[in-house]
This record gives structure tokens, C-alpha cells and sequence, in this order.
């Protein structure tokens, strides 16, 4: 999983496991939430109609209030760039709900505030994602503004100078982020030469010299009907619903693109460590690993339980023995972040003896490549799991952003079988994850912080 990263909780599931880091007062509200329900509901299966013009529809009714929950989610992100136009799929991010033939600069952003309702847009390695949720009378109007956003944007040179420095600003901000930094860093060292190792936001020197023209062309590239999903959930009629997101894209036109030659991604044969100076207050040790990709879901699953287990859920074994007991850390998370190709698996921890942490982490995967974790701490692992699932699609905003962001990493149905897969997920499951993706021997291990040596 991944705020969308658990950068992601916006709700974005934007990885098997949340990106999405939650403020310590919802934080609560989850935990107690996993302690209070023994059982989880699935989330139904949505219906997916494939419309006149190539578009995908997700559709999901539940009559329960009068909202709906409103994404469109188009299957691009930095995985498709190049170390030349790196950061121009998060540029035409901030760009798309700007300048159009009908509509000014804000003027979406205040229609939809006058109907009580808010856009929100995020940016991934294989997928960008706009939403908002939204009360169904409004719909329509909705509608338009999405299509006029997605079939319409004029990216007309002053709108990009402007947007240009907020998206640098953005970039030095997440360099006091160290989870995030540490995250980059990971994927710069293992994914290679792959477009996955290029950081989402692009670096200062490529923002600085994205063009008009790189924009436009990546954009009539990838902003085609077959390459976009509308996904609506809430209080809405399947029929009506049809026709109208039909009438709303049916300017929307464009071929699927070739896919591109994709340079391999070849996984490490052996240990590497370095270290990295960084501006931070603390030390920072960051190991990280290739995980399964998307579309080996059983594989998800079982990796989701098993970072869960390590250092993202309730009574995780950094949180409880390596911060708790042993004290080697301070501050600790885990991540995977479920993509389209092998996904990132990182384990971080900010400790003033890197050297113990490094070893007492290293030797707890050597024994979950051994032997079996407990029943305890399987059911554990898989309520805190499923807890934070089920928190998230209470929501019709956050059963929208699941179905969508499986539309574009595998399969929008998986979403509906997620709690099924988590489930069935056995003690020798978690084993062979353990033994598959987290060996010592094939670690990328990096130590970051102010006292360091080496790059910066």
C-alpha cells in the first residue's frame, strides 16, 4: 500500500498498503476501529461498461445519503516520463483545473465551492487522479467541469510560469520530509535506469525546463478516452449515470499510445549500502526491497499482511521491539506501495545507532524467512489491515479512489475481492512473501542524515 503515500491519505489506497499518513486524531479513530469490529464488510463489486468512445466507466449505487463520490483517474504518471521531461505528469496536475475555452483560471474551483464541494488531484508513478465528492443533484455539473477539465485545458503559457514556482517550492519542501526523501532514494538506487526511480514531482532542473510543448505532447499522448476511468459512487442510477458521463466526454477522442519499450528492472544480487548527507535533524536508516507487482494480487495480499505485521500497523514489530523494547529508533515506518511493475517495499527508521538498527532489522527478516510469525500476530496484522481498509471505504470518496486506483495498477474488480485475499492469507503465505521479497543478501540499504559522507 502507499500519502498516497500513507503520503498518501487524502484516501488514497495508492498502494496496496495506504499511502497515506493520518493525523494522530484519526489515527486514534482507526485504531479503535480495529479493536471494535471482529469482521470486515467487502465492499460490493462495481459495474465497469466499456463507453462509445473508449472511455471506462466504474459505477458503484448505494442510496444511503445523497452524495456522490467523483474520480477520474488516467492510467499516467511518472512512470511514463523520461530523466528529460520528468515531473510533467504532476504539472499538468496543477494545470488541469485552470484555463479551458469556457472557463478561467478558479473558476472551477468556485463553482464546485459553491455547491459545497472541493477538487483534490494526486499524482502517482503510473496513474494521476481527480476527485472530489459531491451532493448528487450537483452531478451534472460536476460532470462538466471534469470533462471541461480532462478534454479542454488550454495550459496557455502564463498559467504554466505561474504554477511553475509553487511545483519548485513543492519540491524543496518534501526535502524536509525524510520518509519521503528516504522513499526517492530507495528507488533511485532500485529501480535503475526504469522510469520508477524518477521522482513524481520531477527535480528543480527538469520543472524548470518543462515546455508548453512538452506538455501538449505528453498530454494528447495519454489524456485518451481508453486510457481514462470515471468512477462514480454514491446516490446515483446506473442508467441515467451512463448517459450522462456519455454526453459529458464525448468530445474526449484520441488513440490508446503504443506502449513504450520499457527498460527492465532488474533486481539486486547482492547487498549494497550507502550513506547520504541530508539536511535532516536526525539519522535516518531506509532498506529497501523490489515487492510483487499488481498483478499478482495473491502476492499483494500477503505482502500487505507482512508489512503490516513489520512496521505499519497496530503493535507493528518496529513500533513495539525495535522502538519499543530495543530502542534503536525513534520514529519508524514501512511501506509498499502496490504498482503496475514491481512496487517498492521500504522499512525506515530514524535511530542515533544505525549500525544495531540496521542489524536487528536484518536479523528479524532472516528469522520471517524461517519461520512462521504466530496466529496472533497473523489475525493482528490482518485486522489492523483490513481496519484501515474498511475505515477508508466508509466513504463514497474512498470506495471511489479503491475501484480507481485498481483500474489503473490491475484490475478495478480486485477491489471488491481485497478483504477475501487479506483473509485468506495463511502463516506459510507470509513465509514465502518473506522469503520472495525481503532477502538480507538482495537489500538496498542507505544510511541519510547530517553527519554522513558520501552523495548528497
Amino acid at each position: 500500500m502507499d500519502k498516497q503515500r500513507l503520503y498518501s491519505s487524502q484516501c488514497e489506497f495508492s498502494a496496496s498498503i495506504w499511502s497515506i499518513r493520518l493525523p494522530k486524531l484519526i489515527t486514534a479513530v482507526v485504531i479503535l476501529f480495529i479493536i471494535a469490529i471482529p469482521a470486515y464488510s467487502q465492499p460490493s463489486a462495481p459495474t465497469i461498461t466499456k463507453l462509445s468512445n473508449g472511455l471506462t466507466l466504474i459505477v458503484q449505487e448505494d442510496h444511503v445519503t445523497d452524495l456522490v463520490g467523483v474520480d477520474v483517474w488516467v492510467k499516467t504518471g511518472s512512470g511514463n516520463e523520461s530523466k528529460k521531461n520528468n515531473g510533467v505528469s504532476h504539472f499538468i496536475e496543477h494545470l488541469l483545473f485552470g484555463a479551458t475555452a469556457k472557463r478561467q483560471p478558479g473558476d472551477m474551483d468556485r463553482e464546485m465551492e459553491s455547491v459545497g464541494a472541493t477538487l483534490d488531484a494526486h499524482t502517482g508513478k503510473d496513474y494521476t487522479h481527480f476527485s472530489t465528492t459531491v451532493s448528487s443533484r450537483y452531478l451534472v455539473k460536476a460532470l462538466d467541469i471534469f470533462a471541461d477539465a480532462v478534454g479542454s485545458s488550454q495550459f496557455r503559457n502564463e498559467d504554466i510560469e505561474r504554477e511553475r514556482p509553487i511545483i519548485l517550492d513543492e519540491i524543496a519542501k518534501k526535502l524536509n520530509d525524510p520518509a519521503l526523501v528516504c522513499r526517492d532514494l530507495l528507488s533511485k538506487e532500485l529501480y535503475g535506469d526504469h522510469s520508477y526511480s524518477l521522482p513524481i514531482e520531477g527535480t528543480p532542473d527538469t520543472v524548470k525546463n518543462i515546455s508548453r510543448r512538452d506538455i501538449l505532447d505528453y498530454y494528447h499522448r495519454y489524456y485518451v478516452p481508453g486510457n481514462i476511468a470515471v468512477v462514480l459512487v454514491g446516490d446515483i442510477d446506473k442508467q441515467t449515470v451512463t448517459s450522462e458521463v456519455e454526453r459529458a466526454f464525448s468530445s474526449l477522442s484520441g488513440a490508446l499510445p503504443q506502449k513504450q519499450n520499457s527498460t527492465d528492472i532488474k533486481p539486486l544480487t547482492s547487498r549494497l549500502e550507502k550513506s547520504v548527507k541530508a539536511s535532516f535533524q536526525s539519522t535516518y536508516l531506509a532498506i529497501g526491497f523490489l515487492g510483487p507487482s499488481a498483478a499478482n494480487l495473491e502476492d499483494v495480499c500477503a505482502t500487505d499482511v507482512l508489512i503490516t505485521y513489520l512496521g505499519l500497523g497496530y503493535h507493528s514489530w518496529m513500533a513495539d521491539k525495535l522502538k519499543g523494547e530495543q530502542k534503536l529508533a525513534q520514529d519508524v515506518s514501512a511501506d509498499f506501495l502496490t504498482q503496475r511493475e514491481p512496487g517498492l517495499i521500504s522499512l525506515i527508521a530514524s535511530t542515533t545507532d544505525a549500525a544495531r538498527a540496521k542489524e536487528a532489522i536484518l536479523a528479524k527478516l532472516t528469522d520471517l524467512r524461517s519461520h512462521n510469525i504466530s496466529p496472533g500476530d497473523l489475525e493482528v496484522a490482518k485486522r489492523s489491515l483490513l481496519g484501515q481498509y474498511a475505515f477508508q471505504c466508509e466513504t463514497f470518496g474512498g470506495r471511489a479512489n479503491s475501484y480507481g486506483f485498481y483500474y489503473a495498477e490491475s484490475d478495478p474488480a480486485f477491489a471488491s475481492k481485497y478483504v477475501d485475499c487479506v483473509q485468506s492469507v495463511t502463516e506459510d503465505a507470509v513465509l514465502k512473501a518473506a522469503q520472495k521479497y525481503l532477502n538480507p543478501d538482495s537489500a538496498m540499504i542507505l544510511i541519510v542524515g547530517p553527519d554522513q559522507g558520501g552523495e548528497k
